[in-house]
């Protein structure tokens, strides 16, 4: 049989006694190229897998977020997100400014937002700055959804909106503001002073073009919220009548010239009102809450039984979570939670002052003096967690983690599951 030859077969010792051993590195490189290369077809049936998966998954990532696919949200991505831009160096973290009113700190697309006296911040997970825009308003009113925030001087003309990472718009009205509301995709409405009214509301497009307008001559409406695809709004006022109050929630369709419907209550002042992502509407008043079914045109009354509002939060995509005493100072808290289809899904008590409640699916959080404390639907309290004693409220980012407001810092508390 033939010997195969190899590149290590041993030589015989009797020949080229004076040859030398040759390195590696005086081998010329095909010499010890790899004999069993990757062969080509499969190298690229590999490469032609891994594409094919790779665009599967993000084309169902697309699909599940379909309406987040904005141009902003692209390079917002890759800008903070790909790139690590504003990493931050964590929490807790001093805000600027003197003061931050517990009616403007919440969450923007899972990002802190807040309003002080001078400033509108937003900051990242690791308390890095997406943008840091100054303003001038003596009352600013902070109001944010998902995508944006709306700021604007109460009682005066001036207001602002804001992405997560850049100043959008800045105006004034020609008439004092009551308040101000946004939409998902960027429609914004501003509720007037009226001139020759007592009221009047002005919706824009994104582009800040006009879209519709409504005057309110019966009630002096203050209050507004609009729906997520900048369609509808939803709105309270009130009217003083031989001493008594009578409010008014109005629903308006922007492309009807009338007002779609129209609820009355004697005897309640209200004191906000909620469009919520599902379509229906919650509104807090001073002894009643309020659901309504807006496609079937049905109100439910909440009532609270002689107990006192000592609290409440109002979430699009939540519900509605009331705090109601039945001390005189505030203590021995019911805490009622509502769906966004005005269906009670929780409700236990707590002995302690409530001083900030919000929810997050099944979670709920409670927050007290020194303490928050984390709520199954069932009413059980899953965790209590030991917090500064100045917080005036507390925010869900998402399942797991919760932004803390305090008099000069903002915190950030993570739930271990």
């Amino acid at each position: 049989m033939k010997k195969k030859k190899g590149r290590y077969q041993k030589s015989d010792p009797g020949k080229n006694k004076d040859r030398k051993y040759t390195s590696y590195e005086d081998a010329p490189l095909r010499e010890y190229k790899d004999e069993d290369p990757i062969p080509g077809n499969i190298t690229k049936k590999f490469f032609k897998v891994f594409l094919i998966l790779f665009l599967s998954v993000a084309a169902v990532l697309a699909l599940l977020n379909l309406d987040k696919l904005t141009p902003d949200n692209i390079s917002h991505w890759f800008q903070y997100d790909l790139l690590g831009k504003t990493e931050g160096n964590g929490y807790p973290v001093r805000f600027n400014g003197t003061v931050v009113e517990k009616e403007n700190f919440s969450v923007m697309d899972g990002a802190a937002v807040y309003c002080s006296d001078t400033s509108v911040v937003v900051l990242n997970s690791n308390a890095g700055e997406y943008q840091n825009s100054q303003h001038a308003f003596a009352n600013p009113v902070l109001k944010s959804t998902s995508g944006y925030s709306i700021i604007y001087n109460s009682d005066a003309n001036g207001f602002m909106i804001i992405s997560r990472d850049k100043m959008i718009h800045s105006a004034s009205s020609q008439q004092k503001i009551y308040e101000a509301d946004i939409a998902h995709n960027g429609v914004y409405a501003i509720l007037n002073h009226g001139s020759d009214y007592l009221a009047e509301l002005s919706v824009y497009k994104n582009d800040n073009t006009r879209k519709f307008e409504y005057s309110f001559a019966d009630y002096y409406v203050n209050n507004v919220s609009i729906n997520k695809d900048g369609t509808r709004a939803a709105l309270s006022g009130t009217l003083a009548n031989n001493g008594s109050i009578i409010s008014v929630i109005y629903i308006l369709d922007f492309s009807q010239g009338n007002y779609l419907q129209k609820y009355e209550f004697d005897n309640s002042f209200i004191y906000d009102i909620e469009y919520l992502d599902n379509g229906n509407v919650f509104a807090v008043g001073s002894d009643m809450a309020y659901f309504i079914d807006v496609e079937n045109s049905q109100k439910k009354d909440i009532p609270y039984n002689l107990r006192t509002l000592s609290n409440y939060e109002i979430s699009r995509s939540q519900g509605l979570i009331l705090s109601l005493s039945t001390d005189s100072g505030g203590h021995e808290c019911d805490i009622i939670c509502f769906d966004t289809e005005g269906k009670r899904k929780a409700e236990f008590s707590t002995d302690s002052r409530v001083v900030s409640i919000d929810a997050f699916n099944d979670k709920i959080a409670v927050l007290t003096q020194n303490n928050l404390g984390i709520y199954d639907k069932n009413g059980n309290k899953q965790k209590d967690i030991q917090i500064d004693s100045d917080a005036k409220k507390a925010c869900f980012a998402d399942k797991n983690n919760l932004y803390i407001l305090g008099t000069s810092r903002i915190s950030k508390v993570t739930i271990e599951e």
